[in-house]
């Protein structure tokens, strides 16, 4: 879009052609300022596009881990680090032994000694099961089982220690809900048969044993819809945010006199408008022309 701008020297007046480069070069050289009412208003038109981009993420993130995310599921067993005395009286110094080996349960359980004997032992499991055509156990199942190692397992097992108190829960997570609770119990057998052994200490008791898990862990797909939705609103934002930051183009009259300080004598309309108003009007008045001849002749 070009501007006019008139010039008067004394008698003599001249006519400047100020064309929108020279007001992208006088705008870059100006601090960029962003009106947010602009940009407000900017988004709001854009509503539609924000839904449905945000419907759009809502559905591929959902979509993404019902389909490409395998569900995991969790079995928790416990152990009570506190052993009663030669006269099976539990006093206060087996309370405090207690919790100081707590913490050294919760080391060594996932030392390799311990990882591979529960590796050896959930294998040999399921070789005995599969030779003896167990119908409880899955092909998957024995296949994830003679797949595993000590580094592997080590990834699906999570210790913890709830805050004052001697009992540590283990928890296994994997892709079958039967082999997280199998290696639960083969982790809490195998602890309380080694450790103690290796420590020197009495054995701790079981406290509950681990079950298979009736529903998923994860993922979820409530928390994956979500994150999808808001992903594809603030992306779809962020992608006006910046056209509308790097859009250095006059549009309007009341942008040169907004940004320039200058006031245009006159502009070139855009024919398309120009003709969509003509043709607008030469409807309208066909439409008054019939609805006259109309009212004449119910007269």
């Amino acid at each position: 879009m070009n501007v006019v701008e008139k010039k008067v020297e004394g008698d003599a007046s001249e006519l400047k052609v100020i064309t929108s480069d020279a007001f992208a070069r006088q705008e870059s050289s100006d601090e960029m300022e962003i009106d947010l009412m602009d940009l407000a208003l900017i988004l709001l038109d854009k509503i539609q596009y924000i839904i449905f981009f945000l419907l759009l993420g809502a559905v591929l993130l959902n979509a993404y881990a019902y389909f490409m995310i395998e569900p995991q599921y969790e079995s928790e067993a416990r152990m009570y680090i506190v052993s009663a005395s030669d006269d099976s009286v539990v006093d206060l110094t087996d309370l405090n032994i207690g919790t100081n080996l707590t913490a050294d349960y919760e080391e060594l359980i996932m030392s390799y000694p311990v990882l591979d004997q529960v590796v050896d032992k959930l294998q040999s499991s399921a070789e005995k099961r599969k030779s003896e055509e167990d119908p409880t156990q899955s092909e998957d199942y024995y296949e994830k089982v003679t797949g595993l190692d000590s580094e592997g397992l080590s990834k699906m097992i999570t210790i913890s220690n709830p805050s004052d108190t001697r009992i540590l829960d283990v928890t296994a997570s994997s892709g079958d809900p039967e082999l997280s609770c199998d290696i639960a119990n083969t982790v809490v057998a195998v602890a309380i048969d080694y450790l103690p052994k290796t420590m020197g200490t009495e054995e701790p008791n079981i406290a509950q044993e681990a079950r298979a898990a009736l529903r998923k862990s994860s993922p979820s797909l409530f928390k994956y819809t979500l994150i999808g939705a808001l992903l594809g609103a603030l992306l779809y934002c962020g992608f006006v945010i910046v056209r509308y930051m790097l859009d250095d183009t006059v549009h309007t009259a009341e942008d040169i006199e907004k940004y320039f300080g200058l006031v245009p004598l006159t502009s070139i309309p855009d024919i398309d408008m120009v003709n969509e108003s003509h043709e607008k009007r030469k409807k309208q008045r066909a439409r008054k022309k019939k609805r006259k001849k109309s009212e004449r002749g119910d007269k």
